[in-house]
């Protein structure tokens, strides 16, 4: 089995080397402080059934955004809502960027949809420009899946763009599916965000979890929102009953009410983004400074994780993106003093 996916410290435990992981993208100030006092405390929740429904849980998510909790579903992480919205909505053809985050394409192809991949190109800074809107009506998907902003390239999409895709695949019958998931960290929400169009598109789905905001993937906990009943209802039912555990409930409503945890990531990770970006700009790469809590960059030093790995940090070798290829890796945005022992070790290799 190969692994895909940042994060793989367990490889290294394994044999005894514990890794400083800059290969996912983890919210550098670790667990919150209402979510760490919420689990030492969420014995109880473990000793009955979750509420297949997370209804406490919605009741926060619709406060937190001003929604109705009606139009939230909860699942155990934003991959897992993919996977459901895959084999509950069933489309037969899906688009997808590329690069992108690489569940979209393998959850809808192992429900049986064909994908379409619509490249970004990397002397147009890899941004999604309008011939997208051309890739959709030639191909008309019944599934069209955008990352904002883009993993792994970091960029944002501008809302009236996006408002014109969702008016093009609503005209197409088409399901629009928006993963939000590292917008919360540039603090442009209502600038970027269709959380307040999701009346105006039925044909909308919008992902967010609490794995890299709240520092909390091993907690499992994601969401979707969408006002579309039939979405909700299939996406639900292709689930299992009790995918969200209780003590995942408890942590996310926890979270969502640490406002000064949630202030202080706002404060705190574009300054340390930009500490990166400075430290990491006179090396021998070509850099691409997003808006989110990591940096995408290509070198042509050959195999430079494997380089950096024998200094003891782990970094997402990107060559498995569809649209990328060899010489393209990404880092998190992480502490300032772990920042630095990375640029330290790529200035060693690489000057």
């Amino acid at each position: 089995m190969i692994y895909e996916h940042g994060g793989d410290i367990y490889s290294h435990l394994e044999k005894g080397v514990k890794m400083l992981d800059f290969s996912a993208n983890i919210n550098p100030l670790g667990l919150p402080p209402q979510v760490s006092a919420a689990l030492a405390s969420a014995q109880a929740a473990a000793t009955v059934y979750p509420d297949t429904y997370c209804r406490a849980l919605c009741r926060s998510i619709g406060e937190f955004y001003g929604v109705s909790p009606e139009k939230v579903v909860c699942g155990n992480g934003a991959a897992d809502l993919i996977d459901r919205i895959a084999y509950g909505l069933k489309p037969k053809t899906a688009l997808v960027t590329a690069p992108t985050f690489s569940e979209y394409e393998k959850s809808v192809t192992r429900a049986g949809a064909v994908v379409f991949r619509h490249i970004l190109k990397e002397n147009q800074g890899f941004e999604i420009g309008e011939d997208i809107l051309e890739a959709i009506r030639e191909k008309k998907p019944q599934m069209v899946f955008l990352c904002n902003p883009n993993n792994p390239t970091g960029l944002l999409t501008e809302k009236p763009q996006l408002l014109e895709i969702a008016r093009l695949c609503q005209d197409l019958g088409t399901t629009l599916v928006v993963d939000e998931c590292f917008l919360d960290f540039t603090g442009k929400e209502s600038r970027y965000s269709l959380m307040d169009s999701l009346e105006d598109f039925p044909n909308l789905i919008i992902l967010k979890a609490f794995t890299k905001f709240f520092a909390m993937p091993g907690i499992r906990l994601g969401y979707l929102l969408t006002a579309n009943p039939h979405f909700r209802e299939a996406v639900w039912a292709a689930g299992q009953p009790w995918s969200v555990s209780g003590i995942a409930q408890t942590c996310g409503i926890a979270a969502l009410k640490d406002s000064a945890y949630i202030q202080k990531t706002l404060e705190e990770i574009p300054r340390l983004r930009q500490e990166l970006v400075k430290a990491l700009t006179p090396l021998p790469i070509t850099l691409y400074p997003g808006t989110a809590n990591f940096l995408l960059f290509r070198s042509d030093y050959p195999a430079l994780d494997k380089k950096i790995q024998e200094k003891g940090i782990l970094i997402r070798n990107c060559g498995n993106y569809p649209g990328l290829g060899e010489g393209f890796y990404r880092v998190a945005v992480k502490s300032q003093e772990d920042n630095q022992k990375l640029s330290e070790a790529l200035i060693q290799v690489l000057l």
